[in-house]
């Protein structure tokens, strides 16, 4: 299924869907200081540097799904509660706008649990009547990251919304409460001490643990209020988008009570009390170690960390759609209809296990976006006659004339895109999607794909 992000931040939430099996195929950010770090993570995805608000309905493409977190901060209890008054709040109103100009098969809208607050929650209610007014069956609910293995304490409200002409049932994915992924477990192996910095740019060049930088930056009283380290055995506290407010490395012990509103280090291991790395805080996020930030301030690491969707989190709620759907997706595939030459071009096709369509722009040529896989099927037709094939559910390939002149074939243009041959389908299947190409698509002398309704 493919699903389109806003608010994608470097794409943590993006990368849980991908790790599920879901195709990004755009996604929407207008903060420059995210665009390196998601498309060097995200390669195969689109990405729009648009302000959403200036976005027209024809530039989001067709899709089964919208993902996104709107921005929390006018939303969560730290801090001034504006809600709607705030035009960071309102782009939640934005979000909503376009599921119901475009109408995806499902939405998923993630946001802090301040949203369900006395002063906010009657707000939140009448935008998820809007939803529903949308025609979405609009599900939420308050879900503990650490309940889905994540390695700290991270609440965060999902909403899920499933178009109510579909019909599955949905269900959040069931938190585990009897196992913990504990600090230990996800920090412990990073025995290397961080790169330290305060206001000077950061080297981007590393050795063993990439982003593996520190700040070290004055901690103001505020932070000096309460105590700020979580032990080895335990899970982390939140992940914060500000690195001054980062969590402390749990070498160091934890912070001695003074009174209500001051806490200090414990006397004698000052040198131990340092926040996490960048490297840390994405560990506890559970982004893998080779999804690397680019970031010449090291508070931009802190904040794209900080920011993102647990991936671990964002894949159990994909799996968790991925399973409602799974239903519908059964019994529907997809089918290039196409035709061959003649009988040494086909019996060409099947000893090379490959079909291959014009790339260019010509009539009778296909356009297809980067990552997106091969049809299910491909239903070669000619003069009467006419062969169902299996294809590989992988990437179709872009490749020259040479490439295919080299294995026999007489192309005519410059480039093809070659969607390689699994099986040859059952006599019964065949003659089933044959009717329905007949009714539904026809035997067209330019190939096209048909969506397939069983």
């Amino acid at each position: 299924m493919k699903v389109v992000s806003f608010f994608s931040g470097c794409g943590g939430l993006d990368l849980g869907f991908e790790q599920a099996g879901f195709e990004v195929i755009w996604a929407n950010d207008n903060d420059p200081a995210v665009f390196e770090t998601y498309l060097l993570n995200h390669p195969h995805t689109y990405l729009c540097r648009k302000d959403m608000r200036e976005l027209t309905m024809e530039e989001i493409p067709e899709c089964d799904g919208f993902i996104g977190g709107p921005p929390c901060q006018s939303w969560s209890e730290g801090g001034k509660q504006l809600g709607l008054d705030d035009e960071r709040g309102r782009m939640f109103l934005t979000y909503i706008h376009f599921i119901q100009a475009k109408q995806p098969k499902f939405f998923v809208i993630e946001n802090v649990k301040g949203i369900l607050s006395d002063k906010h929650f009657p707000t939140f209610k009448k935008m998820l009547g809007q939803l529903k007014d949308a025609g979405y069956v609009v599900h939420y609910q308050l879900m503990n990251a650490a309940h889905y293995y994540v390695p700290q304490e991270r609440f965060r409200v999902i909403v899920v919304g499933v178009r109510n002409d579909i019909d599955v049932k949905y269900q959040f994915p069931k938190p585990d409460i009897s196992c913990f992924i504990t600090l230990r477990q996800a920090i412990g192996e990073i025995t290397e001490e961080p790169r330290k910095y305060t206001l000077e740019l950061v080297d981007m060049e590393y050795e063993k643990w990439l982003n593996h930088d520190v700040y070290m930056g004055p901690f103001d009283d505020r932070y000096m209020a309460r105590n700020r380290v979580r032990g080895w055995n335990e899970v982390s506290y939140t992940m914060q988008a500000k690195a001054r407010n980062c969590p402390l490395h749990p070498q160091a012990p934890k912070m001695i009570y003074v009174s209500r509103d001051k806490q200090i280090f414990r006397p004698g291991y000052e040198h131990l009390y340092r926040r996490l790395s960048v490297r840390e805080c994405a560990r506890i996020q559970t982004f893998p170690d080779h999804f690397r930030f680019i970031y010449h301030d090291v508070c931009d690491g802190y904040k794209m960390v900080g920011n993102a969707v647990p991936p671990r989190l964002g894949r159990a709620i994909a799996e968790s759609i991925k399973e409602c759907f799974a239903s519908v997706l059964s019994e529907s595939c997809s089918i290039l209809v196409a035709t061959y030459r003649n009988e040494n071009q086909l019996r060409m096709s099947l000893e090379n296990r490959l079909y291959y369509v014009r790339a260019d722009l010509r009539a009778g040529a296909m356009r297809f976006s980067q990552g997106m896989k091969a049809p299910h099927y491909l239903f070669l037709h000619k003069s009467g006659s006419y062969i169902l094939l299996i294809l590989k559910e992988v990437e179709p390939r872009l490749v020259s004339s040479m490439y295919l002149e080299n294995l026999g074939f007489h192309p005519s243009g410059d480039q093809y895109w070659v969607f390689e041959i699994l099986d040859v389908e059952t006599e019964n299947r065949t003659e089933c999607i044959k009717n329905y190409v007949s009714e539904h698509g026809g035997m067209k002398m330019k190939p096209y794909i048909l969506e397939l309704k069983l």
